[in-house]
């Protein structure tokens, strides 16, 4: 994604907001008696409009094409299906923008765009698998769950993207990542990140926090924390810690008591990793990924996240939860903890991704605040966040047989992704629920300009290294990372070496 854009657009639609008296998180909008600005947020409101006009006159150099009709299908699943897919217009600002996106696209050059969304990610490689293998040019392209889809690379069903004509990494609307940290040497990428799989920022790992409980409890200034370096995990232990109420009297840590955090050990343990300053591959000068997972800083991590879940009164994990008050998906059981306790003023702060904004704290009656994910320690320079793995990436089958067409049609669609799905979400998402104030403005940039894409994460397959913290901490609930790899690495390593190997021999 193109960062520059993104914090440009995000600091003149939020003061835009804030300048026009929205409605901030539990509040009501100012009156006009309130808001004597009325020329200055005109003035704002006219930069904006600015700004996405120059967004949507960046030309993406296609030719002038008529295809005649042709059929452009993309595979998806149900979960990111309205990345690609909107029946019509509904007056819903992001249903629209992506309905509008496909007709632009469709009447421009000609073409139907259909969508086959499967029930799961598992049931789209396995759609690929059967169709690819038998030579059926069932769909040209794919946007899937971005490990789902690293599963099945070294089967040989998809293309290299630099063999498809008219596709531009350089263009804004793809990933940096995509080039940096996805491709192998400089012409070798099968997955990429681009702008049509919206759910790559939706699924964008952050915390939340409750202003209100936040000053009940006399906390610092947290911003402030973040601006100065010191937001890390022990500073969150230290904040959380002594945090605990006993709601319902009963003597029992449970559901309906309130703590100082709320912590799914699923992908949000494994985000730390990242956070923290690891990574599992890092190119060398040649641009080859190598394996790096393993070091003294990891062990440290792992040491401070079982602290900071199984040491601390104030930190509830998924384990105190009685499980049987959820009924439905799997995801819910997962994400409870961290959005319904979160929403219900049953906890001071939670980790979690920035589409629980929309999913979940729509109807939250308090104020919210956004903050990154915390460093390992203030030695480190940079804050880090990642992307669940249930975002999309985008490929192309080896059974496409117009490359013209599949290049032509994929470039336009993230290219007007870019110039208008992507504003609308960050409205959306942005004016829903969030104070807008320049604190959050900057909390906001600095997440989104901090997103790591990791080659051994997006090929990891489930196979590697990249769930290990969920694993160990969270499954095993141990802290002994020497043993845990020391008895699961070798499977790993094999693979990766393996994955390595399919890429170098790549025509």
């Amino acid at each position: 994604m193109n960062n520059n854009y993104h914090k440009s657009l995000i600091s003149l639609l939020l003061l835009a907001a804030m300048l026009a008296g929205t409605i901030s998180c539990g509040g009501t909008a100012d009156t006009p008696e309130e808001t004597p600005q009325t020329d200055e947020s005109e003035s704002v409101q006219t930069e904006t409009t600015s700004e996405l006009d120059a967004r949507k006159a960046i030309d993406d150099e296609l030719p002038d094409e008529d295809f005649e009709g042709a059929v452009f299908t993309i595979l998806t699943y149900d979960q990111c299906k309205t990345d690609v897919y909107s029946e019509e217009a509904n007056g819903e600002v992001i249903n629209d923008a992506v309905f509008e996106r496909n007709q632009t696209v469709s009447e421009r050059f000609n073409t139907e765009i259909e969508v086959n969304s499967l029930a799961t990610n598992s049931e789209v490689t396995n759609f690929i698998n059967t169709t690819v293998m038998a030579g059926d040019e069932a769909f040209q392209l794919v946007s899937n769950h971005v490990v789902q889809l690293g599963s099945i690379i070294m089967q040989d069903l998809l293309m290299n993207w630099y063999d498809i004509p008219y596709i531009d990494f350089s263009k804004p609307w793809w990933s940096p990542s995509t080039t940096e940290d996805l491709t192998y040497g400089d012409d070798k990428a099968i997955l990429a990140v681009g702008d049509l799989a919206l759910s790559s920022l939706a699924a964008t790992y952050c915390y939340f926090y409750d202003k209100s409980d936040a000053e009940t409890y006399k906390l610092d200034d947290l911003y402030q924390v973040v601006w100065d370096g010191k937001w890390t995990i022990d500073y969150i232990m230290n904040l959380t810690k002594d945090i605990y109420n006993d709601l319902n009297g009963n003597g029992e840590r449970d559901s309906a008591d309130y703590y100082g955090m709320t912590h799914q050990m699923k992908s949000a343990l494994n985000t730390y990793l990242w956070s923290c300053g690891g990574k599992v591959m890092q190119k060398n000068s040649e641009g080859i990924p190598e394996l790096v997972y393993k070091s003294e800083r990891t062990n440290t991590i792992v040491e401070k996240l079982y602290q900071l879940c199984y040491e601390s009164e104030g930190v509830c994990t998924q384990r105190d939860f009685d499980q049987s008050m959820v009924t439905s998906s799997a995801d819910e059981v997962i994400h409870y903890i961290n959005a319904i306790s979160f929403r219900e003023n049953l906890t001071l702060m939670t980790a979690g991704t920035l589409d629980m904004t929309i999913n979940y704290f729509r109807d939250k009656e308090t104020e919210y605040g956004i903050l990154p994910y915390p460093k390992l320690d203030e030695e480190q320079d940079e804050y880090y966040t990642m992307v669940d793995g249930y975002h999309s990436a985008l490929a192309v089958p080896k059974s496409v047989k117009d490359l013209d067409f599949v290049g032509i049609i994929t470039e336009a669609l993230n290219a007007e992704s870019y110039k208008t799905v992507f504003p609308a979400y960050y409205e959306v998402a942005l004016k829903t629920k969030y104070t807008y104030d320049d604190e959050s403005i900057q909390m906001l940039d600095m997440i989104v300009d901090s997103r790591v894409f990791d080659f051994g994460y997006v090929y990891d397959a489930f196979k590697g290294m990249s769930f290990i913290f969920q694993r160990l901490i969270g499954d095993n609930k141990s802290k002994d990372f020497e043993s845990y790899y020391a008895q699961n690495s070798s499977a790993a390593i094999d693979y990766y070496n393996e994955l390595l190997e399919y890429f170098e021999e790549m025509e």
